[in-house]
């Protein structure tokens, strides 16, 4: 059956993503859940005679530097076998090059899984071939932040809510870390596919910091936004002015506070925005975020006192609690509404604080250059601002690319 156009384009509505059992892998490398998920994809890949050697000789190297480590142990031992060497990566990218252009398993993968997921929407407009090579070294890239930052303790693109839960230049760290190292070890003679080693290594160091967040309240549509993703369908969008109201979290600073003030002004706004009329949805978006790994979901946190406090039904309400930043806070709105099936040639309703929106709008904030910086686009189109409060906006579709480089929420 023939693509249409917007598949062929980077994203097609009906796709459905396909599952490792890892929502944290899904989201940060959903190339490799492909790749061990389609099982064509995944003989042409293991049966390449030069990724094959390759999957060898890593897995010498790590029995090798794991077997051959010093007490005390230091990381510089164990981790740097794990990683691609810059040759090993641009070999990687020659090869998977050359299956794209001549390995009918991986054309099909291409064509009917990369292009139509929108997760790599940014390559859309590149050739199938160049568009592989760009996601294999966006995803390794990623493999190496998740490592550098988990091990060794490099910092994240927000430090203070990112970065690693234990002192990386304490003994008791570094063992956990070689027993990390041990456990791919003793997982490798299993592994068919060149990149497991160093995604095992990536996604276990992830758990031992407790970083699930990118997993946490998967698959949405399914558990705490499920009543509205059921009443989308009967939604007569034509009544509406707006498709949805987009409010921006914001999380307390001290500890044991479920909602800062400043977010209980933000849902009254809605709350009143919502019972006027102007929209049949509301978007709460806003992660785990302040203080440093906080119990709190900001939009959990939200959605319960929308409910609980100004009556708003519970099909009304979306949440997106992934987002720590006012960047994401956009971002993944915008993928929420694309992949919801929300209308978005229709203007939706940002609400917030009005400093925030001064944040978002006045130039002199550079908040389009920072979004420009982290994400690489604007996951947004502004309009008018109608209210101290409130914004118009449009959701742009190349907010469905997902970035490993920000593991807590691609």
């Amino acid at each position: 059956m023939a693509l249409s156009t917007t598949a062929q384009q980077g994203f097609d509505p009906g796709y459905h993503l396909l599952k490792s059992g890892s929502f944290v892998q899904d989201k940060n490398f959903y190339c490799f859940t492909l790749l061990e998920e389609v099982s064509t994809a995944k003989m042409a890949v293991a049966q390449d005679a030069e990724l094959s050697t390759l999957l060898k000789n890593i897995k010498t190297r790590i029995v090798s530097a794991v077997n051959a480590c010093p007490f005390p142990f230091e990381m510089d031992c164990t981790l740097p076998p794990f990683y691609f060497t810059a040759s090993e990566k641009e070999q990687v990218g020659t090869r998977l090059k050359n299956l794209a252009q001549k390995n009918p398993a991986i054309q099909q993968l291409i064509a009917n899984h990369i292009r139509p997921s929108g997760v790599f929407i940014k390559y859309a407009a590149q050739k199938d071939d160049e568009m592989l090579v760009s996601i294999w070294n966006e995803a390794c890239n990623g493999l190496e932040h998740i490592i550098d930052t988990y091990a060794k303790g490099k910092r994240g693109r927000y430090p203070n809510i990112d970065s690693v839960n234990y002192n990386v230049k304490s003994d008791d760290y570094k063992r956990v870390v070689l027993s990390v190292a041990q456990s791919v070890q003793d997982d490798a003679p299993t592994m068919e596919l060149f990149f497991q080693p160093m995604l095992d290594l990536a996604l276990t160091l992830m758990d031992i910091n407790n970083r699930d967040e990118a997993a946490r309240h998967e698959p949405m549509e399914q558990l705490d936004n499920k009543k509205a993703f059921d009443y989308i369908s009967e939604i007569k969008w034509d009544r509406y002015k707006y498709a949805t109201i987009l409010v921006l979290g914001a999380g307390p600073d001290k500890e044991n506070i479920p909602l800062s003030a400043s977010g209980k002004m933000r849902i009254k706004v809605a709350a009143r925005n919502y019972h006027n009329g102007l929209a049949p949805l509301i978007i709460l978006s806003g992660g785990y975020v302040h203080p440093y790994q906080t119990p709190f979901c900001e939009a959990t946190e939200m959605k319960k006192a929308l409910i609980e406090l100004y009556g708003v039904p519970e099909r009304a309400i979306i949440i997106d609690p992934h987002a720590r930043h006012t960047t994401t806070n956009f971002r993944n709105a915008a993928r929420i509404m694309f992949r919801y099936g929300i209308p978005t040639d229709k203007m939706s309703l940002c609400t917030t604080a009005f400093d925030h929106i001064i944040y978002c709008t006045d130039p002199k904030w550079q908040f389009d250059e920072r979004n420009r910086k982290e994400l690489g686009y604007l996951p947004y189109q502004f309009f008018e601002r109608i209210s101290r409060n409130d914004i118009e906006f449009k959701p742009v579709i190349t907010s469905l690319h997902a970035d490993p480089l920000d593991p807590l929420d691609p």
